[in-house]
């Protein structure tokens, strides 16, 4: 393991335990988290904490009946770090309640071994969000057998993350919202579920199976060269496969043909998606062939149409409190089982690697 940027934490024992550890170990993150999300909510949604909490608890039965360990582990967190269990599960469903008005601005894209240069499969993503949330950032791993062991980057105190797992998997997050839907599984739980899964069917079904609070939008890549990227609304969801050798996704959904879509609130909060996802597609088509590691970093580090760029930054001409940057980058090598993270936006560089994990 290398890097000095984020804290690192690895994580063994049952789901009790594993928690506890979590979250005595970040106690102090979860309160960066915690305070910035009251922020948040109020600033953006006009929801009070405890408002929220009333909220997230409609999630818990279908969490529960999802994945009883996630539950168990946010309980260990809970006690670890002397909150309220419903604090965390706050936490654990931000989305569905801050991304009626607002949304994280990623750019993500996968490119297989048919058009990179060095044989190898990469998932790429920048995570463009509000740039105090940084300081609640950590690198966990969890070994939790029969399951995969899990690599990831976490906001303190959430279950999940971007990452990779022993089993080759790799995935990114790409926030999609339709507005609040019925209560179902937020997507931060879903994240994880993929995040176990041993193969890509396993990731697709970890997204189809049970009722989803809200809409997201996931990359998802595999060590055997293989990537897809999954769209999902409360309504239904469609996988695309990366026919080209390579395929992206920023902040709107592209199946245009799923329920629902009329609410697709996110090209509205972010325009900005549609010309992300056409840069980030003519970078791909132009170095097929190409592609490797350094090219991955210059791709993400874009400043075509800056500040609203693949390389986000903040925008004055936004309101205080709602200016995104890209807060971290992240390169997973799926064929070696490597994740790297930048220290801040990829363009300053400072990218560190974590792995590999096997």
């Amino acid at each position: 393991m290398a890097g000095k940027r984020y804290p690192f934490l690895k994580l063994s024992g049952n789901p009790l335990e594993r928690g506890r550890l979590y979250g005595r170990t970040f106690r102090a993150e979860i309160d960066v988290s915690i305070a910035n999300y009251t922020g948040m909510f109020r600033d953006f949604s006009g929801v009070s904490w405890e408002d929220a909490g009333r909220r997230s608890m409609e999630f818990l039965p279908f969490i529960r009946e999802y994945s009883p360990k996630i539950v168990e582990e946010m309980e260990g967190i809970a006690e670890g770090s002397k909150r309220d269990f419903r604090d965390i599960l706050t936490l654990n469903s931000r989305s569905e309640i801050v991304l009626d008005t607002q949304v994280d601005g990623c750019t993500a894209f996968g490119a297989t071994p048919a058009v990179t240069s060095d044989g190898k499969t990469y998932l790429c993503q920048n995570w463009d969000w509000i740039r105090r949330q940084e300081k609640s950032l950590a690198i966990i791993q969890i070994e939790q057998p029969p399951e995969p062991t899990v690599l990831m980057i976490a906001e303190a105190g959430i279950i999940s993350g971007k990452g990779i797992n022993s089993s080759g998997i790799g995935v990114g997050f790409n926030a999609l919202t339709t507005g609040y839907g019925k209560p179902g599984v937020p997507v931060h739980v879903l994240l994880r579920g993929m995040l176990d899964a041993p193969g890509l069917a396993d990731a697709v079904q970890a997204v189809a199976v049970s009722p989803r609070a809200s809409s997201a939008n996931f990359i998802v890549g595999s060590s055997e060269g293989e990537v897809i990227d999954i769209e999902a609304s409360p309504d239904d969801f469609w996988v695309f496969y990366a026919e080209k050798g390579w395929i992206s996704h920023t902040n709107h959904f592209t199946a245009t043909f799923l329920p629902g879509l009329a609410k697709d609130k996110g090209k509205v909060l972010l325009p900005d998606s549609f010309q992300r996802l056409g840069r980030i597609n003519t970078l791909l088509a132009a170095h097929e062939g190409k592609m490797d590691f350094e090219h991955c970093k210059t791709f993400l580090s874009d400043h075509i149409s800056y500040p609203d760029s693949i390389c986000r930054h903040e925008d004055p001409g936004d309101p205080e409190g709602k200016q995104l940057a890209s807060v971290y980058s992240t390169i997973m090598d799926l064929t070696d089982g490597v994740i790297w993270f930048s220290s801040s936006n990829p363009c300053l560089g400072g990218f560190a690697p974590f792995g590999p994990i096997r």
